[in-house]
């Protein structure tokens, strides 16, 4: 178990049991849930209970169905949730004959994500120039390649570093990964959010056709040979 947890969880512990044997015990904090060390463990040490985090909804908006969930206090998204929100929405989906099925996945590469990622037709990561954009996007990057989704890059507020994004734009073009486009650096984004709607409804502008650009970009079949 110790050697199959790649968040390296599982460690010795501090104590002896009562048979003289030495207690090996998981970290709370570096533990993912992934439930790998359940599934391997040879002596069935280990168990993960059924554990209540949050409830799902299915609400209705001006764009059509929306399920989501939202979280206990205190308590950590869980893969097992996404993929109920997940499995729910595929069926709404179907029942209204929906064109698309959107996810919005979550930051990271933890399980939420890797639930949220799992048998997409395609994976747009949004990522900005800088360096921990960089670095993240490099770390999704591996993820989607490691899962087999067809994977598109944009990079928000492309303006505020362009030679940051150029580099993006590179390691997209050697990852085998389409460019969807960018997006500026607009403060329309924020009075849109006050305003509660959409850049698009708010003002017809430049960072809006940007991102109908994307979403074209997203939309058009295009050859996945690369990937």
């Amino acid at each position: 178990c110790v050697e199959l947890c790649r968040y390296n969880a599982v460690h010795d512990g501090t104590a002896w049991d009562a048979d003289h044997r030495f207690q090996y015990a998981i970290d709370p904090v570096a533990c993912e849930g992934c439930g790998v060390c359940v599934r391997f463990c040879p002596a069935h040490a280990i168990d993960f209970p059924e554990q209540v985090c949050g409830e799902w909804f299915v609400s209705n908006t001006r764009f059509g169905p929306l399920v989501h969930a939202r979280l206990g206090v205190a308590s950590e998204n869980s893969g097992k949730l996404v993929t109920l929100v997940r499995k729910e929405a595929k069926q709404l989906a179907q029942e209204r004959g929906a064109e698309f099925l959107l996810i919005d996945g979550s930051p990271g590469i933890g399980c939420p994500v890797i639930a949220s990622l799992t048998a997409a037709d395609m994976a747009l990561i949004v990522t900005e120039p800088t360096v921990s954009g960089d670095h993240d996007l490099r770390r999704i990057a591996g993820l989607t390649r490691q899962l087999g989704v067809p994977t598109m890059v944009c990079v928000n507020k492309f303006d505020i570093n362009p030679g940051a994004t150029d580099a993006i734009r590179r390691f997209a073009d050697g990852a085998k990964m389409e460019f969807a486009g960018t997006v500026r650096y607009d403060k329309a984004v924020t009075k849109a959010q006050r305003q509660e709607k959409t850049v698009i409804e708010y003002a017809d502008t430049a960072i809006a056709d940007d991102i109908r650009a994307i979403w074209n970009a997203v939309i058009t079949p295009v050859p996945r040979n690369k990937q």
